[in-house]
Parts: structure tokens; sequence; C-alpha cells
């Protein structure tokens, strides 16, 4: 009798002992940080990219500019982009070409500063790229045999508007804001996501138009460097509305760079 009641004094205590330090361990937060992870919480809208031909450049490799590389030229003095108002040339994303069949473009900057003399007046632009010192990104185009230049948002609504399917709405949209499409995960390895859902890009039909999945990198200033995810709608007329910017994710390895 006495070495059943010992037994059961022991149990007890040491039912004690266990309660006491299940206590005082650590128990982890209901939302965890998502921090340097290469998977987000959830990826929506998975879809496959449009199909799309790469961009062909031979329309502007003769016309009087020098290519330095494959994605940069600077145009000179005389040449016909320099005459339409296009200082530099550069390669533009192949997804512009859904604006128009067999289309063909180039970016077009402007730099205001550099003019003989310096142009001071409200020069025209689809956006402003640069630190600094700010310059106005244009649209060149080639068709029929033909340059256009398209110097902002009027310009590119005249030019491609309607807009009627999916597919000239994301050209539509990566043209007028300098935007990047973005359909492959892969590359945001290692990356610090901010966001637990993280749409990649995609067009549905709304109201009057598309809404379009799009992203914007933040180059400017010391980092991090955050590229956010936001909602455009384009209406069938081409008028550009942000419904909603979100910060979605970051390269840890730009943490201390500074660009001017």
């Amino acid at each position: 009798m006495l070495i059943k009641n010992r037994i059961w004094v022991f149990f007890l205590l040491f039912s004690i002992l266990f309660l006491v330090s299940a206590c005082t361990l650590p128990w982890s937060r209901s939302t965890p940080e998502v921090v340097n992870t290469s998977e987000p919480t959830e990826v929506v809208n998975t879809s496959e990219p449009p199909v799309v031909a790469t961009i062909n450049p031979s329309p502007f490799q003769n016309i009087g500019c020098d290519w330095q590389t494959d994605d940069y030229a600077v145009c000179a003095e005389g040449s016909i982009p320099k005459k339409m108002g296009c200082d530099t040339l550069s390669n533009v994303s192949d997804y512009i070409n859904l604006l128009i069949p067999d289309g063909k473009f180039v970016s077009c900057t402007y730099d205001p500063q550099i003019q003989t003399p310096p142009d001071t007046s409200e020069a025209k632009g689809l956006y402003d790229s640069g630190c600094l010192n700010p310059v106005k990104q244009r649209l060149l185009a080639y068709q029929e045999g033909d340059y256009l230049l398209i110097r902002d948002l009027e310009d590119l609504k005249y030019n491609f508007t309607p807009i009627t399917t999916e597919d000239q709405a994301l050209g539509y949209v990566l043209a007028a804001t300098g935007y990047e499409a973005i359909f492959d995960l892969d590359s945001l390895q290692n990356y610090r996501i901010l966001t637990d859902i993280l749409k990649i890009t995609s067009v549905e039909p709304v109201a009057d138009g598309y809404q379009v999945i799009v992203f914007e990198y933040s180059k400017c200033g010391c980092g991090p460097h955050t590229t956010s995810r936001l909602t455009v709608n384009v209406t069938t007329a081409g008028d550009i509305i942000i419904v909603d910017s979100i910060p979605a994710f970051e390269n840890p390895e730009e943490d201390d760079l500074c660009v001017e």
C-alpha cells in the first residue's frame, strides 16, 4: 500500500513539473513574417503569358542612330528619330507588340535639357524616367513603311483605340506607363515577399474595358528597392485608372544599392 501511494505521489509531481515547463515554452505567432522566401503564401492568376513575336529591330537600325549595344542607340543630329524628337532609342517589352498585328516599336527618350537651346517648354511624354534628371519616354513605331512618333497618351489613344481584346489592353497599358508584365515567379527565389497573395500579370474584362495586373519597380534612391503590384483599369477609349498599388517584393541584395 505504501509503494502504491509513493508511485501516485511521484506521478502527480511529474505531471505538475511537465505543465509548468510547457507553459514556459515559446509559441509561434499566428501570422509569421515572410522574408527571403522563394514561395509566396499564395499565387493566383497563373495563366500562360500571351504568345507574342519578338520585336524586330531592323527598321530602326539604319536610320542615323548608333546602336552602341543590342538594346541602346544614340541618335545623331539630322537623323530621322532626332528630327522626330528622339535622342536615344532602346528596346521595349515584346508585349507592346500586342498593340497591333506586326507591330514594330522602340522606346524613344527625349531629354529637354540637352537640346540646343535647352527645351524649357512642357515637353510631352508618355511617362517620365530617370532619377535626378528625369527624361520623357515616348514610343517610336514603324508600320507599312512609315515612322510614327507616339509622344503622349493622346497620341496613343488616337492611333491604338478602341481597345477590343485582352492582349491589346496589356500592350496598351505597358506602352502608356512603362510598367512591367510578370508571368514567371521563378526569378523571385530568395526575394523578400511583402504580400500574402502574390498575383501575377493577368487581364480580365470589366465594365467599359479591362483590368490589368502589372508591376512597377522603384529604382531611384537607396534600397530597399520595392516592386509594387498595380491593378490598372483601361477603358475601350484608352483612359487609364490606377485602382490600387501594393508592395509586392524586394531583392535583399539591393538593400544597400543607391541609384541617382
